[in-house]
């Protein structure tokens, strides 16, 4: 093999496990023979909530583990819940595989210790093989030290039970050999539990064995010790950081090899890092072989004996490396070893004579089996260069607790740079309400993050250690792990997109259409425009930024008003400013390391070839996955990480033919009565002032203004423009519907008779996006929220008296919508960002000086007047609650009660982002006409819950559908 540096090794592919083998062999280490069956399948099987093996029912899929995939199950006989383990098929249609799991079974049921999972039982049924395995409940070693390190105290307390653990399991004759912090549980009584010992093997009577003979230690040695499915990036890198010199080399191990990875997490737990990381497999290998752990980061307070004991634990030589784990536990329980006083004598001052120290260095090998399986593996994946990975799936379904939000207007999921981390919003409402969760791809559970419960668009750093989000007007960004939320900037209008480039610049975009994409420092500061829609070219907005390999240039949509299937996909070169078109009908394009953009059309996803130095299209676009959710806006919930982890939402098109939304009243306790309008993509409804009818904007195939007919039950189209045509507002004698639409540029304002009579009347023209929202009682004068470039969004007048004009009336450096004139005409009610959360204020109308009250206490949108003006509603979206308060408006003053309740509203919606009202109210004030989702019906009434779809190693088949000619 050609000679190759360590710096041509760590500039490769870190998920190419040949890594290993280069190093190995252009540093003269003799590389063993890893033999492998090519043929072999390891197709998962992959089991769903009730399936039944024998006596026990599975409940959920919680992760993998070892060689198998790991269920929740109930043992319906004993009343327990239980872990199952099962054989993947290809491995049970091996023998020598089956074999070595029935070992497994056998081996762990040797291990009755209470710092040990204990396995309950082997089922066979109908083909499928499986340990059932006791359910441990807590939070794994790693997820505690991601917060960051460990007491000295709580770590050696911690290292003791793991110790007690490992010597149980060699006084049986096993040894671990995957000993990490993800396979040790702390129960919340604070228990500790060592898990899979799906790689452990027998230790041979007297000492290291033999490596011949079918039954011999070499055999089991050399047995493939990690599936296909456990290679993906990220899981070989972890386990080598723990892995010990003779695993790394190919070389048999023993007990010293678990007390290796045992000093390897005591350290991880002291410091908060590994003593051996790099940045691929390579680089950590060659550390693991050549490097000592940087040991000035351990805490000042850690005991010289402890520091001793690291040393020796992770000593490379295992002829001088402590030989057995009681002697670990002979140095923690020892009161002298965890001193601090500096008159203490090192650990190695209180080792026995020469010939007790040979019994120590016998000892030691424990902790560093936990590694040896990955440098294995790594030679396994080696042989397997031909055969490229086998492409696998499985479904999360997120607990009742922490509901995937289907609903909302942006897409449901994502998932880190790195594949390891799966985001997505839990909740049922349908707006930007619900709890920001995080699940790591290899656990069982996952955990919202503390205080994040109203937010859009969330999008994770290059390196997975940071997410950004929008919460209403700005960007934020919290650590993966939890803690405070740190604010980056305000926008204007309700996201669109982010991505965070690898310069440590976020790109993002608004549905503010007097900008298109803008960036700001991952760091903070002020937003940068780096485009603007050109409405003389059709040009809606500019959306869905992805920033491209190397930060010099970035994806992203040119949105057609109101025709999501006449977008394009553009890539702007951050150098020169140029903005080239690449597709045609497709948007939220995200580039992937195969070389191939891949964006989605109409509910599936499709993919070009695309040349990256070029930024060109070099092939015609192929399906590759249909049906995907995708919500009325456009967002479709899919995303992929460059390790080629593809997650998505099934679904197709939220606002299409399929389930939709209805219409029903809702009475002031929240007893629902539906209204017997047909099943559709709802939004913004108004009730005529007289009663009789409702308009209201349909975003489905026409995306035009309709009326439905109370009393005699029928829907008719207003509106026929091609564009989007939404926001009707009725005028006083509820002859006229006026509504916004992007006919011949940005969205102005229009109106129609509402009997469909006579043609459409433009009443203003601005280069600016425009929107009604209210019209005085005495039909002359029109709120309307207008987007302008320097103070974003502002409310302004349209006067209807003499020549039409539109003059500014809330103008400032906030964001203000949603304005709504009270039934007397002198009060002005609207929504406004000044405080740095929306809060509903009033105002006197029209002239909006002398004087100005907050209505809201704890956050609000959408205000409404009750038609005889004593109160004003609106609506709390991060606590899914229809207020009210009771006010005062006789004479020139205006007085308030306190915001009361009036029901929940995490059902109905739509209400996203700055759009505007979702909702109305009847004359007499006792009734609400609501929008409610279809979905949230079927969730409410304990139908399927919405779904993730994980597909590992989906670049395979994404070159197979497009493939590079």
């Amino acid at each position: 093999m050609p000679s190759a540096t360590l710096n041509n090794i760590a500039g490769m592919r870190p998920d190419s496990a040949v890594h290993a083998i280069l190093f190995l062999e252009t540093h003269g280490i003799f590389c063993a023979t890893y033999h492998y069956n090519r043929r072999e399948s390891f197709q998962q099987i992959m089991l769903t909530a009730g399936t039944r093996l024998g006596p026990y029912e599975v409940q959920s899929a919680i992760g993998a583990g070892g060689m198998g995939e790991v269920y929740r199950a109930r043992d319906t006989r004993l009343k327990r819940d239980v872990a199952i383990k099962v054989l993947p098929e290809g491995v049970a249609e091996d023998p020598d595989r089956l074999g070595r799991f029935q070992r497994e079974a056998e081996l762990l049921a040797t291990l009755n210790h209470p710092n040990i999972a204990a396995v309950y039982g082997l089922e066979k049924d109908r083909g499928i093989t499986a340990i059932v395995l006791e359910l441990v409940d807590g939070e794994t070693l790693a997820e505690a030290i991601a917060r960051g390190p460990i007491a000295v105290g709580d770590a050696l307390a911690i290292v003791r039970q793991v110790a007690a653990a490992l010597e149980a399991a060699h006084e049986k004759g096993v040894i671990h050999r995957d000993l990490k912090p993800a396979n040790i549980k702390v129960t919340p009584d604070g228990t500790v539990k060592v898990l899979d010992f799906g790689l452990a093997k027998f230790i041979e009577a007297g000492g290291a064995g033999t490596a011949g003979g079918p039954g011999g230690l070499g055999a089991l040695t050399m047995s493939p010790t990690l599936s296909v499915h456990a290679t993906y990036a990220g899981v070989i890198l972890g386990t080598a950081a723990y892995m010990s010199p003779e695993q790394a080399k190919g070389r048999l191990v023993d007990k010293r090899s678990d007390v290796w990875s045992l000093g390897c997490v005591l350290y991880e737990m002291l410091t908060g890092r590994r003593p051996f990381e790099g940045e691929d497999i390579a680089d950590t290998i060659a550390y693991v072989l050549t490097k000592e752990p940087d040991w000035s980061l351990l805490p000042a307070d850690v005991p010289p004996a402890i520091r001793t004991l690291l040393r020796k634990c992770v000593e490379k030589d295992r002829k001088k490396r402590i030989a057995d784990v009681s002697t670990v536990q002979f140095i923690l329980d020892e009161p002298a070893s965890i001193a601090t006083s500096p008159g203490v004598p090192p650990v190695a001052a209180t080792i026995p004579a020469p010939s007790t120290w040979r019994r120590f260095a016998t000892y030691a090998a424990v902790l560093l089996a936990g590694i040896a399986a990955t440098a294995m593996a790594a030679w396994g994946m080696a042989t397997l260069n031909e055969r490229p990975p086998q492409v696998s799936r499985f479904a999360i379904v997120p607990p009742a607790a922490q509901p995937l939000n289907a609903n909302a207007p942006d897409r449901a999921v994502t998932i880190s740079p790195d594949g390891t981390h799966v985001l997505y919003r839990a909740g049922l409402g349908t707006g930007g309400a619900g709890q920001l969760v995080v699940r790591a791809i290899d656990q069982l559970d996952a955990r919202g993050l503390s205080g994040i419960t109203a937010f859009r668009e969330p999008f994770v750093s290059p390196d997975g250690r940071w997410i950004g989000f929008h919460p209403r007007g700005e960007i934020r960004k919290v650590a993966i792990t939890g803690g405070p939320a740190l604010t980056l900037c305000r926008t204007s209008g309700a996201p669109r997109g982010s991505s965070w480039g690898p310069d440590d610049v976020i790109i993002f975009a608004t549905d503010d259409a007097s900008t298109g994409l803008m960036s700001v420092p991952a760091a903070g500061g002020e937003p940068k425009v780096l485009t603007k829609p050109n409405g003389a070219r059709g040009e809606g907005d500019h959306i869905f930024p992805f920033v491209l390999p190397g930060g010099k240039a970035v994806l992203f949509t040119i949105a057609t008003p109101g025709q999501v299937e006449t977008s394009q996909i553009a890539v702007l070169d951050l150098n020169t400013g140029r903005i080239k078109i690449l597709v045609r009908g497709g948007s939220q394009a995200e580039y992937v390391e195969t070389g191939h953009l891949v964006y989605a059309a109409a509910g599936t996803l499709r993919a070009v070839r695309f040349d990256l130095k070029r930024l060109e299209v070099v092939s015609d676009p192929v399906p590759v996955l249909e049906q995907v959710l995708t919500v009325p806006g456009g967002e479709t919930s899919f995303a992929i990480s460059r390790t080629g982890t593809l997650v998505y939402v099934p679904g197709g098109i939220a606002g299409g033919q399929g389930a939709q939304r209805s219409l029903l009243w809702v009475n002031r306790q929240g007893r629902e009565e539906p209204i017997k309008a047909p099943t559709r993509a709802y939004t913004y409804p108004r009730l005529s002032p007289d009663g009789t009818r409702v308009a209201i904007e349909i975003r489905d195939q026409e995306n035009d203004i309709w009326i439905w007919t109370l009393a005699r039950e029928t829907l008719t189209r207003l509106t026929f423009d091609p564009g989007l045509d939404n926001f009707p507002v009725w005028t006083p004698n509820s002859q006229r519907v006026v509504f916004a639409s992007p006919r011949n540029g940005p969205p102005n304002l229009f109106w129609q008779a509402a009997d469909g009579t006579g043609a459409v009347e433009r009443l203003t023209t601005s280069p600016n996006q425009q929107e009604p929202t209210s019209i005085s009682p005495d039909g002359l004068r029109l709120a309307l929220r207008e987007t302008g470039p320097k103070t974003g969004a502002d409310i302004n007048l349209l006067t209807f008296e003499g020549q039409r004009r539109v003059e500014p009336l809330i103008q400032t450096t906030f964001a203000e919508r949603n304005a709504e004139i009270s039934p007397d005409g002198r009060w002005l009610a609207y929504e406004s960002n000044e405080s740095g959360q929306y809060q509903i204020y009033v105002r006197p109308f029209p002239k909006v000086e002398g004087g100005r009250w907050q209505v809201s206490t704890t956050g609000g949108t959408r205000p409404l007047w009750a038609r005889n003006g004593r109160e004003l509603f609106y609506l709390d979206e991060s606590g899914g609650k229809l207020m009210a308060v009771p006010v005062q408006t006789a004479g020139a003053t205006f007085s308030q009660g306190n915001p009361g309740k009036v029901f929940d509203t995490r059902y109905y919606g739509p209400g996203s982002g700055n759009s505007g009202r979702t909702y109305d109210v009847s004359s007499d004030g006792q009734r609400f006409l609501m929008i409610k989702e279809n979905a949230a019906f079927e969730q409410s009434s304990n139908a399927t819950p919405a779904s993730m779809v994980v597909v590992l190693n989906w670049f395979e088949e994404l070159k197979r559908l497009a493939p590079a000619k």
